[in-house]
């Protein structure tokens, strides 16, 4: 089968493809192509030594290819988590690193239209959902660079009608070295907090799409009349608590609330509705991602034993994520936070929700302590 005749027959089988496990089985039949398959899934199946074709045929059945620690996602080049196949197509994709928060940075592509699925649909239907501003200006409040998320908010900006986003400098990195408290730290903050509060005074501004600390540093600094002309807020790159939603609902009494969970490494799930929080409750809407939540210690690094152990609804266990894009499959990924698992809400399920959400994603307190957190 030459090049042609395979991109052609992978695109006829989506267009066609009813049900999850027969999309999963020619997912699998591209990342495992003998000619045309992606080189670090060829080597872990040499490595396992059986058809990873022929054995799995089932989301139940990606355990039996063990976990995949994001070491390696260190360890190896970029391409060879692309399919061969799809290595002409690259100049359509888009290339995300992650902060560093747990060690040193990551880095995966997107093809254009699985970086519009995993980043930009899942917001967009519940922006439609929950009347979230349209055609007002943006300000980003975060950083651009290599980090996806700076890339994911132009396109949130065009695609609700808006032009390109207002932004600020803003190096993460560089904020996760300054000690906590430090003047240092303050420093910094005050810099970021300065260059938004330039462009608020000029602009007219209507969404300010932001991380929590660095919402709370500027709240202290708007008048009531700059916080009440904001009709729009989205927040992302940091944890979030119901308690500090509820606290910025308040402050920003016109604007719609909306949170994202989510990484570079997989997309984004998002908050269905806004109204006052008991919990903050993200939901997938796309069959490409999938979500477990696992038995796993705090200072565990790589799978001692595997599959690990499933915790049921009501419990709190470590994320454990499945990305199934053509452009990189990552299996049985391990994140560092943990959360619980919660029933599809009535908005949920009239979005295509079909599965259980997350509730109240945060890093285990142990974890955290060294994390390098800073303003993203």
């Amino acid at each position: 089968m030459n090049l042609r005749s395979l991109n052609r027959d992978m695109k006829a089988r989506r267009e066609t493809a009813c049900d999850r496990d027969e999309r999963l089985r020619e997912l699998l039949a591209l990342h495992f192509h003998p000619e045309w398959g992606s080189e670090y899934w060829l080597r872990r199946q040499q490595r396992l030594g059986w058809d990873v074709c022929d054995r799995v045929r089932t989301l139940d059945d990606l355990w039996l290819l063990g976990p995949t620690p994001l070491s390696d996602l260190r360890a190896s080049p970029l391409r060879a988590f692309v399919p061969r196949a799809l290595h002409r197509q690259m100049p359509r994709f888009v290339l995300g690193e992650t902060a560093g928060t747990s060690g040193a940075p990551l880095t995966t592509v997107y093809r254009d239209d699985e970086f519009q699925a995993a980043f930009i649909d899942p917001f967009l239907r519940v922006a439609e959902a929950t009347a979230f501003p349209q055609g007002e200006p943006w300000l980003w409040v975060g950083p651009s660079g290599p980090h996806i998320i700076g890339k994911v908010v132009r396109e949130l900006a065009k695609q609700t009608g808006s032009m390109d986003p207002f932004s600020v400098d803003f190096d993460p990195r560089w904020a996760k070295k300054l000690a906590e408290g430090s003047l240092a730290r303050r420093r910094y903050l005050d810099h970021v907090t300065d260059q938004a509060l330039d462009l608020l005074n000029r602009e007219e501004i209507g969404v300010l799409f932001i991380t929590p600390p660095a919402l709370a540093a500027l709240t202290a600094r708007l008048t009531d009349r700059q916080r009440e002309a904001i009709h729009g807020i989205h927040y992302g790159g940091m944890s979030l608590t119901a308690e500090t939603v509820n606290d910025f609902r308040s402050a920003y009494p016109n604007a719609v609330h909306l949170a994202g969970y989510g990484n570079t490494l997989f997309g984004v799930v998002m908050e269905m509705t806004d109204l006052p929080r008991t919990n903050i409750d993200y939901f997938p809407l796309a069959e490409r991602l999938r979500f477990h939540l696992v038995d796993w210690p705090d200072d565990e690094k790589e799978a001692k034993t595997w599959p690990p152990h499933l915790v049921r609804r009501g419990e709190k266990g470590r994320v454990l994520f499945h990305r199934l894009d053509e452009s990189c499959l990552l299996v049985g990924a391990v994140e560092r936070d943990e959360a619980e698992f919660v029933e599809p809400s009535a908005e949920a399920l009239a979005l295509g929700c079909r599965v259980d959400g997350l509730r109240n994603p945060q890093p285990p307190a142990p974890l955290a302590g060294r994390l390098q957190l800073g303003l993203y």
